[in-house]
């Protein structure tokens, strides 16, 4: 909103102003005030902001306490907008029927009371128009005065209303398009993003055909190997079934090597007589019979 000499703007972004520099329903609202013996105008606070990507503006008014009627107390008016300009006439428009509703028998003496409520089958709202003759004397010039300028003040907030509209529409359809483009980036991703799951699918069928052939090759030089392996064992089992041949004892050869020794005297004996000869593998007890059949001779 542009700097006008009516307003000023605080160090936290707030603007502050009466709204008094231009025909509109804050002017009408203070010079109704003004009937009643108000001697301080309303006061706009006002805040623009953006949610979600959309200007918005946030309005508090307030009107002050009476200087005289203390039980008038102030009455404090809050709305969101889309800018400053519009929203400072929708909460001056809500304060004059605010402010109708609270004090409906002394309004009624005066053309603010011919308002349109929020709300037309409202019972108090309905007295007043039916009983608004006592306008039409006196003060007819001053009720016609203000009936043309509230119809024109209404045709200037409809303006803006409706130049809000286009603005906002503007704004819907750039965010359309720029979500429609978004759109058509997610599908282009969505799209690559696919085609690399596949890729990375078709290249890990590979690598488990790669590391299945290699497995079968390995099974099969185990299956080789175990093969070899039981062969190996078998003929080794073989080499352990054959027969070996009987170890001799070390006492047994001594006794063979001393009995020739004795087997030879009994054969020189035996010789003397014209005995044969002894052969030297004869057995020990052939030679004790021998020797026992020595008296034959």
């Amino acid at each position: 909103m542009a700097e006008t000499p009516n307003i000023h703007w605080d160090c936290e972004g707030h603007a502050h102003t009466n709204a008094l520099h231009w025909e509109g329903f804050p002017r009408l609202l203070w010079e109704s005030l003004q009937i009643f013996g108000y001697d301080t105008p309303p006061l706009y606070d006002g805040y623009e902001f953006d949610e979600a990507g959309v200007p918005r503006c946030r309005v508090k008014m307030t009107i002050p306490q009476h200087p005289s009627r203390y039980l008038w107390q102030p009455v404090t008016i809050n709305t969101i907008g889309h800018r400053l300009v519009d929203t400072f006439e929708s909460v001056a428009l809500e304060a004059i029927h605010v402010f109708c509703d609270k004090h409906p028998e002394e309004v009624a003496a005066y053309p603010i009371g011919l308002f349109p409520a929020t709300d037309s089958r409202d019972p108090e709202w309905t007295f007043r128009i039916s009983c608004c003759s006592h306008l039409l004397g006196d003060l007819s010039l001053e009720t016609l005065q203000a009936l043309i300028r509230f119809m024109n003040v209404q045709h200037h907030y409809q303006l803006l209303q409706r130049r809000s509209m286009n603005q906002l529409s503007t704004l819907a359809q750039a965010h359309h398009g720029t979500i429609t483009q978004q759109l058509d980036e997610l599908d282009e991703l969505h799209a690559t993003m696919s085609a690399q799951v596949d890729l990375m699918a078709q290249r890990d069928e590979t690598i488990i055909a790669q590391r299945d052939t290699i497995i079968d090759f390995l099974q099969d030089q185990v299956q080789d190997l175990t093969i070899e392996l039981d062969d190996a064992v078998n003929h080794i089992n073989d080499l352990h079934e054959q027969p070996v041949p009987p170890a001799v004892p070390e006492g047994n050869e001594s006794e063979e090597e001393e009995d020739p020794e004795e087997i030879e005297g009994v054969s020189e004996l035996d010789s003397e007589h014209g005995d044969p000869v002894l052969s030297p593998y004869h057995s020990f007890s052939g030679s004790q019979s021998s020797v026992g059949n020595f008296d034959d001779f």
